[in-house]
């Protein structure tokens, strides 16, 4: 998932999945790749990726329940 700015200049999710070695996992080579294509769908700066392993998966679970009322813990 990379979070970046669209092409209406909003902030947005670009989700995608990229194929790495365990090596090019290793050194966040899928960071790479995923915010680069990003990049060629037209997406643009700020951007950060992040996978499944990430701490900011579970703050955007988290995010949505607090956004859609579902708790109102911050």
């Amino acid at each position: 998932t990379v979070v970046a700015t669209n092409a209406q200049g909003s902030p947005d999710l670009y989700l995608t999945f990229v194929q790495v070695t365990d090596l090019q996992y290793g050194h966040g080579r899928h960071y790479d790749m995923a915010i680069a294509r990003a990049e060629d769908e037209g997406y643009r700066a700020p951007m950060i990726a992040f996978d499944h392993n990430d701490a900011a998966t579970g703050a955007l679970r988290h995010a949505l329940a607090f956004m859609q009322g579902d708790t109102d813990e911050v």
